[in-house]
């Protein structure tokens, strides 16, 4: 199988030929089997390496050698013990809620009787319980335990799955992780502005109908684990993200859509048709190779300084997005350092919780209470309006009390977002 991403103009080509893991060959002039290639890699340590098998074909390939790469490149062990793991976090209500209805992912490797079902579940809460007692100042969001089981199943026991939720809670998703989810919002808002500057004639449907870019809210929060079905995709995914920057969920988001951009462009010009179609674009991806090979360099093109200077929308300075490549190069599993060593903040609150985004969108946002309940609803609703169509037609009601469903939920998603003053 070729390598993967292949490069598509000569600025691309520089960035391949100058990364080392290429140039690896055996002496017939041939390179060895993948997965001998990932096994030395790990066994040298070889972080440089892993980072371009992560980032090409078929990723890390099997479960067994995720198991033995991932730990590497999350840096497992890098950060000293935190928190009070006997003292009950705030959002723990939520999260029992949200486990009994968490569907395990489809794969021939596990057991999928209910006592195994059962058991899985019991460890996904451990999971999710044990990060939050940890660093009691992050937040809870619908979705995390999501993300959090794509780690439980592959690594298969808990103490491993905490590590790898831990890093990612911490580096990737912190930001979705404070109060409230302004600040994902804005970067789903830098979304469309790298649509704009790939894709004007999509993002223009977009301003149009004035859809706004909740349809990706779960691709963000959990690395499409939520709508997705096949457990490798979601894996393969995972590969790539370990290894990215804390935005490049955005830039897949923004690649995804590119690469339908016929589809797309053929849909009905019509609110709540354009943004349930979107919302399911994950499930018509054939080959998610592509898409990652894509956004890779749009990364490289359109990294996330320049993103948020062009769209005038600018994240804090303490945000995941601007302050990885600082915090996450001075880790070291040999010297384990306290997170708050490497973020000055107040150990009791997130270090974004004091700060109110400048921008959502075109316009200024506000950070009152009032916003963010309406601003859930909207989540919600829009969420709610995509199941009303799906429990109308699994019931086989006529199409069009489907769509009216689905439309009247939107319609009133649609009315909370003018007084939200969220506009494309």
């Amino acid at each position: 199988m070729h390598e993967r991403p292949r490069p598509q103009g000569p600025r691309q080509r520089q960035y391949v030929r100058s990364d080392s893991a290429t140039q690896s060959r055996n002496r017939s002039g041939r390179q060895p089997p993948r997965a001998k290639r990932i096994a030395q890699a790990v066994a040298d340590h070889d972080i440089a390496a892993l980072k371009h098998l992560a980032r090409t074909s078929d990723g890390f390939q099997t479960i067994r050698l995720r198991r033995r790469a991932w730990p590497l490149l999350l840096g497992f062990r890098s950060l000293t013990e935190s928190g009070d793991r006997t003292t009950a976090h705030a959002d723990e209500g939520q999260l029992e809620l949200d486990i009994p209805r968490t569907s395990l992912p489809q794969s021939l490797e596990y057991e999928r009787g209910e006592a195994a079902t059962k058991r899985r579940r019991a460890q996904l809460g451990v999971v999710v319980r044990s990060v939050l007692r940890s660093y009691p100042w992050l937040s809870y969001y619908q979705g995390f335990h999501e993300l959090s089981l794509t780690f439980l199943s592959v690594f298969g026991s808990e103490r491993p799955a905490i590590e790898a939720a831990k890093m990612t809670a911490l580096f990737f998703v912190r930001d979705a992780m404070a109060s409230n989810l302004d600040h994902v919002l804005q970067q789903l808002q830098l979304m469309y502005v790298l649509l704009k500057a790939v894709s004007p004639e999509i993002h223009a449907i977009l301003v149009e109908l004035e859809v706004p870019p909740f349809f990706a809210i779960s691709w963000v929060l959990t690395w499409f684990a939520h709508d997705l079905d096949d457990f490798q995709n979601i894996c393969r995914i995972a590969d790539f993200l370990i290894v990215s920057p804390p935005l490049q969920v955005v830039y897949m988001a923004a690649a995804m859509i590119k690469r339908s951009e016929r589809d797309v462009l053929a849909y009905e010009r019509e609110f709540s048709n354009v943004h349930t179609k979107l919302s399911k674009l994950p499930l018509t991806v054939k080959d998610w190779r592509d898409i990652i090979a894509d956004s890779y360099y749009l990364q490289l093109e359109y990294p996330a300084t320049k993103l948020q200077h062009m769209g005038n929308c600018h994240l804090p300075k303490l945000s995941a997005v601007n302050s990885f490549e600082a915090t996450w190069m001075r880790l070291d599993p040999a010297r384990p350092l306290s997170f708050d060593s490497l973020i000055s903040f107040k150990l009791d609150q997130h270090p974004l919780s004091a700060i109110v985004p400048a921008t959502t969108g075109r316009r200024a946002g506000g950070g009152d209470n009032n916003k963010d309940n309406r601003m859930a609803r909207v989540i919600d609703l829009t969420d709610t309006a995509q199941k009303a169509r799906n429990l109308a037609l699994q019931h086989r009601w006529p199409l069009v009390i489907a769509t009216v469903a689905s439309a009247t939920m939107l319609m009133y998603v649609w009315m909370l977002m003018q007084q939200l003053q969220i506009h494309t």
